[in-house]
């Protein structure tokens, strides 16, 4: 897969592209256009609207909370959402973040599409001390990859020994339908480890492409994006927002 990817990159450079076969160009074009083409989230351009899928309406943009007991989809990307939960040091951290999330924004990507922004706040940033834990779970079906993609703004994801993970979990590891060894997970860490991991990127890497089997209809795989920032004993931990690609592709 990684190869597969990588050729699709290529595919969308300047350079000239020497077709084997026109369904190997056709695919890695559309490859190229989902994975480097979803933007980075903010600013003021159009946001994005898929066509919806069968019976179920197109995903608008809101928050966890107005989100919370209904089904959207992106394309054949349907998703249900079912639950919200935070655990913060200081509790106000999750106080600041609203009941059921009512704070966290669930935004459609200005510049891509199969692309939900979660967040688009400052308030669960932490500085020494401090920590939270954000968990949105639900149940998809229809995807066939999981990409994870964290957007800084500009600011350093942490400093000192703070840290900021994002993981987004498909399980489909339970009917043993994953096609790569990631199992379902997409997940960035940015610690002082993986200071790669700490800015914003100009593409998603790679190697967090989780695939999988489509789910039907009947039968979606559970759902959970989880966030969580800790300030360590010296440091700090920033993200503004964190975009989920659950995106259909063969």
């Amino acid at each position: 897969m990684q190869g597969s990817l990588q050729r699709a990159r290529e595919a969308a450079s300047p350079k000239s592209v020497t077709p084997p076969a026109a369904l190997f160009v056709l695919l890695a074009l559309g490859l190229a256009v989902v994975l480097t083409g979803v933007g980075c989230g903010g600013g003021s351009s159009p946001q994005m609207q898929l066509p919806s899928g069968p019976g179920v309406s197109a995903c608008v943009s809101g928050t966890v909370s107005s989100y919370l007991g209904t089904s959207c989809s992106q394309g054949s990307t349907v998703y249900h959402w079912l639950s919200y939960s935070c655990t913060s040091t200081p509790s106000s951290i999750c106080n600041g973040l609203g009941a059921n999330g009512a704070n966290l924004s669930m935004s459609l990507d200005p510049q891509g599409p199969y692309t939900l922004l979660v967040g688009e706040t400052d308030l669960w940033n932490v500085t020494a001390g401090q920590s939270v834990d954000v968990v949105i779970s639900g149940t998809v079906y229809g995807a066939t990859h999981n990409n994870n993609w964290p957007h800084f703004h500009g600011l350093p994801g942490q400093t000192g020994d703070g840290s900021e993970e994002d993981i987004t979990t498909v399980n489909c590891s339970a009917t043993g339908n994953c096609t790569n060894g990631l199992n379902g997970v997409s997940e960035d860490l940015c610690d002082s480890a993986h200071l790669g991991n700490c800015s914003d990127l100009s593409m998603i890497p790679v190697q967090i492409d989780a695939t999988f089997k489509a789910a039907p209809a009947a039968d979606p795989y559970t759902l959970t994006i989880e966030i969580k920032l800790n300030g360590g004993t010296s440091g700090s931990a920033t993200l503004y927002s964190v975009g989920t690609h659950l995106i259909p592709l063969p």
